[in-house]
């Protein structure tokens, strides 16, 4: 899912990944319109890498699948007005201590989202609309012969099959 969603920001200037293995890293920038940036979040300091990429102001925005162990580095990652979107919670959903005062410094805004808790009527016409959105200059996978451009079918189908592999 997060190469997927990497694709899918290169609207913006830049686009940083985490990856833990230097493979992964470098799949990620090779992928035509992959990553400008990379983080390994193994043996770097994510938010310490983002702050030296941005010249100290940080990113506009996260997309989150881990949770408690990426959320400090995460808070500290986000630039002012910046937003976290949190869509999994593979390390625990509970912080222990968090000093809530960046929220407000920074106006950080904080969502969740999940599939699991929609009706199936709202998973179908997701689906729908991200067939019905057409061509978009988004993901192509060199591991399985893709292209640099691909329609959101596809780019849905990938992130379902990532999905369901990992179930």
């Amino acid at each position: 899912p997060g190469q997927g969603l990497s694709a899918l920001a290169r609207g913006r200037k830049t686009v940083t990944a985490t990856a833990s293995t230097a493979d992964k890293l470098d799949w990620l920038k090779s992928i035509p319109s992959g990553a400008t940036h990379v983080v390994n979040y193994k043996t770097q300091n994510f938010a310490e890498e983002v702050k030296k990429m941005t010249n100290g102001n940080g990113v506009d925005v996260i997309i989150d699948f881990v949770g408690q162990s990426h959320w400090q580095k995460n808070i500290d990652a986000l630039a002012r007005d910046g937003r976290m979107t949190m869509l999994g919670l593979l390390s625990g959903g509970k912080v222990d201590s968090f000093n809530l005062g960046p929220l407000l410094y920074k106006r950080l805004r904080i969502e969740g989202s999940t599939l699991r808790s929609r009706s199936p009527e709202y998973t179908a016409d997701l689906i729908a609309s991200v067939v019905d959105a057409g061509k978009s200059p988004c993901y192509g996978s060199p591991r399985m012969g893709g292209e640099a451009r691909s329609t959101a079918h596809d780019l849905f189908w990938c992130v379902a099959a990532n999905t369901i592999r990992q179930m």
